[in-house]
């Protein structure tokens, strides 16, 4: 997989409903807005829709999978030792996370596990079995909508991402086959 080759829809906050192409890693190297003080501040973030490209905000007008499957690990959701630094040290040794960080409001984190043979008809489905791995290796408690909505957003942090230029996607397989 070339990282460097992966293209997404941005748009300037979750109100806004353009978009526009950017390159994945220009997005998270770049992008680093001053923290959110609540939740009105945080929506108002430039945001990326990391599952792929979009003609505009609406999950029906997508056009193109990014191969990726974003997984979102909100602090308040997690039994009571779940320790932030211990999810990122466990991130840090999975070959199928593309890129990882601490998200906008600094006490959760996000992963974008890259993955083989995904697109739009399969991406709920796979999402699923993303989920089940990234919990387990991750051992967190994933926001599991996040994961499945094609067109949901990640906000931009004001955390560096760590970004794992030689991804290995992830294979799933089903019945003994590549799915």
């Amino acid at each position: 997989m070339n990282v460097n080759d992966i293209y997404v829809s941005a748009c300037r906050g979750a109100f806004d409903r353009n978009t526009t192409m950017v390159r994945l890693v220009d997005w998270l190297e770049n992008v680093r807005p001053e923290p959110p003080r609540n939740d009105w501040e945080k929506k108002q973030l430039p945001a990326i829709m990391p599952h792929g490209l979009f003609a505009t905000r609406r999950q029906d007008t997508f056009t193109r999978h990014s191969g990726l499957v974003q997984i979102d690990i909100d602090a308040k959701h997690q039994k009571s030792d779940w320790s932030l630094q211990e999810t990122l040290d466990r991130m840090s040794k999975s070959d199928s996370i593309l890129a990882y960080g601490v998200s906008s409001g600094g006490r959760g984190a996000y992963a974008l596990y890259a993955v083989d043979n995904i697109d739009d008809a399969k991406h709920s489905d796979l999402a699923e079995d993303v989920i089940s791995i990234a919990s387990g290796e991750l051992n967190s408690v994933i926001d599991e909508p996040v994961s499945n909505n094609l067109s949901s957003l990640r906000f931009a942090s004001p955390y560096m991402p760590v970004i794992n230029f030689d991804c290995v996607p992830l294979a799933i397989y089903a019945n003994g086959k590549p799915v």
